[in-house]
C-alpha cells in the first residue's frame, strides 16, 4: 500500500482526468448509486455525484478522507447530500448496503500486493454488490512497464509558487511487485518551502491473472477495454479496463 499522508493535498494536481466520464456513464446505466473502493480525494466520486448519483466511498487514509470531505464543503448542498465517506480497507470491509456497481478508480487494486489480498478485495466487493451488478476497475498495462523508471511533473500553485513532483519506481521481476517513492516539493519564489516522502508499493498482474481471480470468486467478466474511450484491449494498450458481472442468483 501506499502511506498516503499529508502530500494528499497535492493528489488531485496529477490526476488523471480521462476516467471520469467512463465511470460516471457506468453509474448512470447502473442505478444511480455505487461504492468506490479507495475514494482517495474524491475525485471521480464528487463528480459522480454532481451528475446525481449516490456514491458511498472507503479509504484507509484519514488525510485522503479529510481532502475529499475539505472538497466537498464547496458543493452545493445536494451534491454533499450524495456523498457518504467511509474510513475502511478494501482488503476487507463490510457494508449492510449493497450497491448495482462497485468501482476501484486510478489502478488502486494494484495496492493489493498480494494474491490473497487481491481476493479479499474482490470477495469484499461481490459480497457488496446487488445480484446482477457491476465490478468495474482499472490496472496498468504489465507490457508497458519499464523494470525501473523515474520522472518529474511540476504544477503552478499562484503567488509565485509551484510543486514539483518526483517518482521513482523499480519492479521486481520475480514478484512484479513495484516499489514507488514519491517526492512533493514545494518551491516560493525558487526556494524550497516544504517537502513531503512517501513510499508505497503496487502489484502489476496480467490480464490472464485477473481474470483467473475474478472467476474464482464469482464473477464474469463482460468487458476488456484498454483505454477509457473503450478502446479494445491489446498489448499495445495504455491500461486494462475490467467491466465484470454478478450473476443473479435467479441465472444459477
Amino acid at each position: 500500500m501506499v502511506n498516503y499522508g499529508p502530500a494528499s493535498k497535492y493528489y488531485d494536481l496529477f490526476g488523471s482526468k480521462n476516467d471520469i466520464a467512463f465511470y460516471r456513464e457506468l453509474a448512470i446505466q447502473h442505478g444511480r448509486k455505487a461504492l468506490e473502493l479507495g475514494v482517495g480525494t474524491g475525485r471521480v466520486a464528487i463528480e459522480l455525484a454532481r451528475a446525481n448519483v449516490i456514491v458511498w466511498g472507503i479509504d484507509n487514509s484519514k488525510y485522503m478522507l479529510h481532502i475529499a470531505r475539505q472538497k466537498l464543503k464547496a458543493e452545493n448542498l445536494n451534491v454533499r447530500r450524495r456523498v457518504k465517506l467511509i474510513r475502511a480497507d478494501m482488503r476487507g470491509f463490510r457494508l449492510k448496503e449493497t450497491f448495482p456497481l462497485v468501482y476501484i478508480a486510478s489502478s488502486t487494486f494494484e495496492h493489493c500486493v498480494t494474491e490473497e489480498n487481491q481476493i479479499k478485495c474482490l470477495t469484499s466487493a461481490y459480497n457488496t454488490l446487488e445480484n446482477g451488478g457491476i465490478l468495474a476497475f482499472d490496472v496498468s498495462q504489465t507490457e508497458r512497464r519499464a523494470t525501473s523508471s523515474w520522472w518529474i511533473d511540476r504544477k503552478d500553485l499562484g503567488k509565485e509558487e509551484e510543486v514539483v513532483r518526483t517518482i521513482f519506481s523499480r519492479t521486481n521481476p520475480q514478484t512484479n511487485v513495484v516499489s514507488v517513492n514519491l517526492f512533493f516539493d514545494v518551491y516560493r519564489k525558487g526556494l524550497l518551502k516544504e517537502r513531503f516522502y512517501e513510499y508505497g508499493e503496487a502489484k502489476l498482474s496480467s490480464r490472464d491473472n485477473v481474470e483467473r481471480l475474478l472467476k474464482d470468486v464469482g464473477f464474469t467478466v463482460q468487458k476488456v477495454y484498454g483505454n477509457f474511450d473503450k478502446t479494445p484491449y491489446s498489448k499495445q494498450s495504455q491500461r486494462i479496463i475490467f467491466v465484470c458481472g454478478k450473476l443473479s442468483i435467479h441465472s444459477l
